[in-house]
């Protein structure tokens, strides 16, 4: 089973790449909806200890995690967040492992991966190839902003700046995507890359 990470900053259109991949019957494991189910669902390990760390008022009536509550903790304490991000990396990590002996068990041929941070974590090292969908960062901070108005300017670049310049992820790449033009030549692109490993003629 081929294993592919799709890495890249904030605002590259990672999603969108992965969204055109599942529209071709790949599967894609997609962290963020994984970390949020597991923050969200009643009774998780991973909510249990988000309840220890942040204490009772973290989370609602229903037993869900009070989101916008700790995100405004976590916006002005930086340990805070570092302690919470741990938490839901763990949970992830779980998530993907499993994921990855369920495919492969089903004889799925290839895999792939969504992962923020992706090289940062060391996510790629699980990977056969590293695909970077790379977007100039003036247009990626612009798309950023545009697709999520409620994060704000000020968090768009807290979070961007957490994340490793493009040039160097670079050299982890096997493929470099560029995604800054129309969504039909990043089409061809991921085409062009899928045919090099014989995932469609």
């Amino acid at each position: 089973m081929k294993i592919i990470g799709l890495a890249g900053s904030i605002g590259s259109g990672k999603s969108t790449a992965a969204a055109y991949l599942r529209s071709l019957h790949f599967i894609v494991f997609d962290s963020e909806n994984a970390a949020k189910s597991a923050a969200l669902e009643k009774g998780s390990p991973c909510l249990q200890k988000a309840a220890e760390l942040f204490g009772p008022e973290s989370i609602l009536p229903d037993g869900t995690l009070n989101r916008p509550w700790v995100a405004d903790k976590i916006f002005y304490d930086h340990s805070l967040l570092l302690r919470f991000e741990a938490i839901m990396q763990q949970q992830v990590r779980d998530d993907l492992l499993h994921f990855l002996e369920t495919q492969k068990a089903d004889g799925t041929s290839a895999v792939f991966l969504d992962l923020p941070l992706m090289i940062e974590l060391g996510w790629h090292k699980l990977c056969d190839s590293v695909w970077l969908i790379a977007v100039p960062d003036e247009i990626r901070i612009r798309r950023a902003i545009a697709r999520d108005r409620q994060l704000g300017k000020e968090i768009v670049m807290r979070r961007n700046n957490t994340q490793l310049p493009v040039s160097e992820q670079r050299k982890y790449a096997d493929a470099v995507i560029d995604n800054s033009g129309p969504f039909a030549n990043t089409k061809a692109q991921i085409d062009e890359q899928l045919r090099k490993l014989q995932l469609i003629k």
